[in-house]
């Protein structure tokens, strides 16, 4: 359902501080942007139609005012030392995707900093410890050897069999199975005995330890706690490394952010659809770490949706499928990579596109708009649609009547066309 003007402010009398909803960053069409996630055409105030060049209007949403955008780099040197990039330059670093000048330094892991001066300069280290159990499980009628809260070492007995009063007739076996085995504890730490049941608790800390260039500015104190893809230095943050620490729906977000930031310096409002559109198109390829029981080749760079028929296909064979993970591509590269050879040869590097899709024998299904443009099909972008336009609208022609010419009664001359009469015109004086 479309929230308009009215339900928004309904919405809001009511109260409700958040709303979920859909768009193009979790869009899950396997062609372009569905309807529903795009949402409401803004040049025509209702729902987005169907076939409509979304990606074109984004991307003169967002180059035309790329024009009012400064085109300088601002370096200031003393104790701070920024190099800070902002106007069209920054929006261009954002959308290739490339490292940044002044790159910030981000946690990778939750913990508790602690400054470290070295030899090699300033350090920040990261320390995260965390809690696991170690469980054990106890016959019934065990003795348990140790007391809550004790502190053991690898080794120690936890527990042991009960003894019990011999007789003569008796006989206790010279072997020692792993039923009367003792229950030794696997990992040093605390005893924890809860309903009969017996823990060990322990840490495990996890250190990371950052060099901070020279002249950078530090964010954190020592015994800050942060978080993973916390910022420790000002700078800009590499993409790649949001992408990589936090996942997906994070670096999206920010390349969002980041877009807005700059054109929002300037005085220029762009809607946030545009950018969308093009972070998810920057975002929908996969990279294969193991092929499984695939045709897929590790390090093989293909379509996500691509990617989830082939595993859901061995999955239901009963096979291993393969893993990967998502790649943050440049918006050119990822333009010459489409499965549309003939649209990649229209953008850049015609001669490898076309020498590639040759030698791999690639078929274009022709289904964007580019392809049908250049072959000269109708193409699946129109307004209104065909099916809308009456026969009253766009009249028949009765074949052979195209070259049918008027008939000149009897005894009439045929007047004939003075060379540059054809266009005279009487003037009046």
């Amino acid at each position: 359902e479309e929230i308009n003007e009215q339900k928004a402010n309904e919405i809001i009398a009511a109260g409700i501080t958040k709303v979920h909803v859909r768009s193009p960053l979790s869009c899950q069409s396997r062609q372009g942007t569905c309807q529903r996630c795009y949402g409401r055409d803004l040049a025509r105030g209702h729902l987005v139609d169907l076939n409509t060049a979304v990606g074109i209007i984004a991307a003169q949403s967002i180059g035309e005012p790329g024009t009012q955008l400064t085109l300088r780099t601002f370096h200031t040197g003393g104790v701070v030392g920024l190099d800070i990039t902002s106007g069209l330059p920054r929006v261009e670093e954002l959308f290739e995707a490339r490292l940044p000048k002044a790159q910030a330094i981000i946690s990778e892991i939750d913990g508790v900093t602690e400054m470290i001066d070295s030899e090699e300069g300033e350090k920040i280290k990261v320390t995260s410890p965390e809690v696991f159990r170690d469980e054990y499980s106890l016959p019934p009628g065990w003795q348990v050897m140790v007391n809550n809260g004790q502190w053991v070492d690898i080794g120690t007995m936890l527990a042991c069999q009960a003894t019990k009063a011999k007789t003569k007739k008796q006989k206790q076996p010279t072997d020692l199975t792993t039923e009367t085995q003792p229950v030794l504890a696997r990992v040093a730490g605390e005893v924890v005995i809860e309903d009969k049941q017996l823990f060990i608790k322990y840490e495990e800390k996890e250190e990371r330890e950052y060099v901070v260039p020279v002249a950078t500015h530090i964010r954190v104190q020592t015994g800050d706690l942060i978080k993973a893809g916390q910022q420790l230095t000002d700078g800009s943050i590499n993409p790649q490394d949001i992408l990589r620490i936090l996942g997906r729906e994070a670096v999206q977000q920010y390349l969002v952010d980041e877009v807005q930031k700059v054109y929002r310096s300037q005085g220029v409002n762009i809607n946030d659809k545009h950018i969308e559109v093009i972070a998810h198109q920057m975002l929908a390829k996969v990279r294969i770490d193991s092929s499984g029981d695939t045709e897929l080749v590790s390090g093989e760079l293909i379509d996500r949706f691509h990617y989830e028929d082939i595993n859901a296909k061995v999955l239901a064979e009963g096979g291993e499928p393969a893993t990967a993970h998502t790649v943050l591509m440049a918006i050119t590269r990822a333009s010459l990579s489409t499965n549309s050879w003939l649209a990649a040869a229209s953008f850049q590097e015609t001669t490898k596109v076309l020498t590639d899709a040759a030698i791999y024998g690639k078929i274009d299904k022709l289904i964007g708009l580019n392809e049908n443009v250049i072959i000269g099909k109708m193409i699946p972008a129109r307004y209104p649609a065909y099916e809308e336009i009456s026969e009253e609208e766009v009249p028949e022609l009765v074949a052979g009547e195209e070259g049918k010419e008027e008939e000149i009664p009897e005894g009439e001359k045929v007047p004939e066309l003075v060379a540059g009469e054809e266009d005279r015109e009487e003037l009046a004086v």
